[in-house]
């Protein structure tokens, strides 16, 4: 087993079953699925992965298994990406599956957890919608290219923050799009293997105001906490270097919108194009390149223009 393979396999086994962005992140009102509670964190205790929950909702599942619909605590086992998520944000909605845990015996597992504070809700709908308008604007047949501006979006990040365009702002940044599930090692692996060179030599020669950001594409599986997992396993300095993902809609937007053309296929891998870019400091594309096969030093040498613009 190669590195990657290995990087894939700890990530999946992770995330132990595929989900979906919840609709409450992105409306006002949604309602829970059988086995999907949504919660406010009371205590995380690290040493055990554990979490103590006060119940806000429940699906109609837990509340036969656990006598009723809210106003109760509760613990839960966590995975480690979401036990980050779990110990920066209070309020989350997630799935529950049944697990046996050395420090409480039988109980239940947290898995596909979302921030779900109302607030940033909203927010990250608002934008969204602006995104979706910009995009059926366009039309079929146009692409961002060199020169324009980025449309306005909103993502949440490994430590499940909102992450707006305001972002791109007083600074250079390198984005692309992966997904953390890739097995192609010459494709979604190697390109956050570039993005990391980047990001070191950019350190080493000085540049300043350099920022990273991967989108996914796969925003089904790649949660927060399933991002910040795959950000530990290469080791990437996220100190700049962000990771996004948000509802299929809003993937699906910037996808078409950057060029980029994905297909599922039922048990096969996700088939995908790829493409990486520089923002300048005005949120305009100063430079692009088609495929995995870039050069970090190629793009170290474009980012002072970046600044500088």
């Amino acid at each position: 087993m190669n590195i990657t393979q290995a990087i894939v396999f700890m990530i999946c086994g992770l995330a132990l079953c595929s989900c979906e962005a919840p609709p409450s992140q992105f409306s006002a009102k949604s309602t829970l699925a059988v086995n999907e509670v949504r919660g406010r964190v009371l205590d995380v205790d690290v040493n055990t992965s554990m979490v103590k929950v006060e119940i806000l909702a429940c699906g109609k599942e837990l509340q036969k298994e656990w006598g009723g619909v809210s106003g109760f605590e509760q613990f839960f086992a966590v995975q480690p990406g979401d036990l980050n998520l779990l110990n920066l944000k209070s309020v989350f909605r997630a799935s529950t599956r049944k697990t046996f845990t050395p420090a409480r015996g039988p109980g239940f597992l947290l898995s596909c957890v979302w921030p779900d504070d109302r607030s940033e809700r909203i927010r990250v709908n608002n934008v969204n919608r602006l995104l979706r308008r910009d995009t059926l604007s366009m039309g079929d047949s146009m692409i961002r290219s060199v020169g324009d501006t980025l449309p306005p979006f909103a993502l949440y990040d490994q430590d499940g923050e909102v992450l707006t365009t305001d972002y791109f702002d007083g600074s250079v940044t390198v984005l692309n799009f992966i997904f953390t599930r890739c097995s192609i090692a010459e494709m979604c692996p190697a390109s956050t293997m570039r993005m990391k060179k980047l990001q070191t030599l950019a350190k080493q020669t000085k540049v300043p105001h350099v920022k990273f950001l991967s989108i996914t594409l796969d925003p089904e599986f790649d949660t927060p906490g399933v991002l910040k997992s795959y950000a530990r396993a290469y080791d990437l300095n996220e100190q700049n270097f962000r990771l996004g993902t948000a509802t299929k809609a809003a993937i699906d937007d910037l996808n078409r919108q950057f060029g980029i053309f994905r297909k599922n296929i039922e048990n096969l891998p996700l088939d995908h194009t790829m493409r990486t870019m520089i923002i300048n400091s005005k949120r305009q594309i100063i430079y692009q390149f088609p495929g995995s096969h870039w050069s970090a030093e190629d793009f170290l040498a474009r980012l002072p223009e970046g600044v500088e613009g």
